[in-house]
């Protein structure tokens, strides 16, 4: 592996001396996988530490390092960590987080950040339903974190979709809202920081609901095979070791009746079948509900191993479905289909052909390849519609900014793009820069006021003539 850095020692070093970490060496937090940091959460309070915002350590040290190693791309990884779901992308199973940990491993000098991701799973699990697209949150344990006098950090369990739970406090994880969040020391220099604040007011405003039993007792399986993981995760998926397991499992608790088993499941007698025989891979919620039932650990799935069972009821909370079922409107004739189109069309209770599709229950696929003359003019509908109530929106906006800028000059005062949107804050949805600069040339051509450069004060009175002077 090339190094991206040359060695500098100070004067006076002995030349044999270890290498020195290029960033701060910090210790995650957590030291098992019911706590452990996650990776993204790793990276802001790093960039913290530095005092640099991410995108800028990245770009300047994180990106050429892992170019220079991985040979990628130093813009992508700077992009990467500007979304706003950068947390969950780094510290999940690709060949990203890989990426990412082990140029940090080597930055920080530690041997361990991989750990902090979900790469020990990667042979194991399927990614099916695998990661979580909200960011989460358990109250308490942001609590623990600022008695503790540490950061309020992420943890990453919360990251798994199918942990409902915390399984240190038994509460429900909650959804964090979607504003922009870092997490930082709760204080600094004896003041705490506007970001330690604003995580101390989520967790006062979130509510602690107590979970179920099974939703705290699967993700404690999960929490273990995220440790037992980093022991077999050279073993990889085995298909005859998932058929050993149920089959075992179905002579034991259920008589050699696969069809039991899948009634006490809640799951088909086919997808049972496709488990038994190795032919479908479980995904990780189907791990955890087997693991449940049977009063074992997720690990002996995997392995195969024909350990002691017994049997626990399923929760009645677990969906028979991982994902929604789509429309079932395909199992209508087309004709009958193409009808109540046109009805919806006539009366014009679809806007467009996402809306049209959804009531009759179809795919939009489906809406596309059979009937085309009926999406097509959807489409064209859907424009229009689009384009009016945008237009309606920019129409309300203008005014809106009009009456503002009036009512400065009115008081004397220059109507400056800066406080005009000021006035306008709670009344109107304030758009992109360049809707506001055009509705500010709009009112500056109507009223005659010229736009001055930065620096202008307050205006005299509004003359005989109508335009008002400034005070130079």
């Amino acid at each position: 592996m090339r190094t991206p850095f040359r060695s500098r020692l100070p004067g006076g070093w002995p030349e044999d001396a270890p290498p020195r970490s290029i960033l701060f060496s910090l210790v995650p937090y957590g030291c098992s996988g019911e706590d452990r940091e996650s990776l993204g959460n790793y990276i802001g309070r790093l960039s913290e530490a530095h005092g640099m915002a991410r995108w800028t350590l990245t770009n300047t040290i994180i990106g050429p390092a892992a170019q220079a190693l991985f040979d990628v791309s130093s813009a992508r990884m700077a992009r990467e960590i500007g979304r706003a779901g950068y947390s969950v992308n780094v510290s999940s199973l690709t060949e990203q987080a890989h990426q990412w940990a082990h140029t940090l491993n080597y930055l920080t000098q530690r041997n361990n950040l991989q750990l902090c991701t979900l790469l020990p799973l990667k042979e194991l699990v399927s990614v099916f339903v695998l990661l979580s697209d909200k960011q989460r949150l358990c109250p308490s344990c942001y609590e623990d974190d600022t008695r503790a006098g540490r950061d309020c950090y992420g943890r990453l369990l919360w990251n798994i979709e199918a942990v409902k739970a915390c399984p240190l406090h038994r509460l429900q994880l909650v959804n964090r809202s979607k504003t922009k969040w870092s997490p930082v020391s709760n204080e600094r220099d004896g003041a705490p920081s506007r970001e330690g604040e604003a995580n101390r007011r989520l967790t006062e405003s979130a509510g602690h609901m107590p979970a179920s039993d099974y939703e705290v007792e699967s993700s404690r399986l999960i929490a273990e095979l995220l440790d037992d993981a980093v022991v077999f995760s050279d073993a990889g998926y085995s298909a005859s070791a998932q058929s050993a397991f149920l089959t075992h499992a179905i002579d034991v608790l259920f008589h050699g009746r696969s069809a039991y088993f899948a009634a006490h499941l809640g799951v088909s007698k086919s997808q049972m079948h496709g488990w038994a025989k190795g032919r479908v891979r479980m995904s990780l919620p189907r791990l955890a509900l087997t693991a449940y039932c049977c009063g074992c650990a997720i690990a002996d799935i995997l392995l195969g191993n024909r350990v002691m069972l017994s049997l626990r009821p399923a929760p009645h909370c677990q969906r028979r479905r991982l994902i929604k079922r789509g429309g079932r409107g395909a199992r209508r004739s087309k004709d009958d289909l193409c009808a109540e189109l046109d009805t919806l069309i006539r009366s014009g209770r679809a806007r467009n052909a996402t809306e049209a599709a959804q009531s009759v229950g179809l795919s939009l696929k489906y809406l596309r390849k059979n009937f085309p003359d009926q999406h097509a003019f959807l489409v064209g509908h859907g424009r229009e519609v689009f384009a009016s109530l945008r237009s309606q929106a920019t129409e309300t906006f203008d005014q809106i900014y009009l009456s503002e800028h009036n009512a400065l000059c009115e008081a004397g005062v220059y109507p400056s793009r800066r406080r005009v949107v000021e006035r306008m804050q709670g009344k109107v949805r304030i758009g992109r820069r360049q809707e506001v600069q055009s509705a500010q040339r709009k009112a500056h051509a109507q009223t005659g006021v010229k736009i001055a450069p930065p620096g202008c004060g307050r205006m005299a009175a509004r003359p005989s003539s109508g335009r008002p002077e400034k005070r130079v």
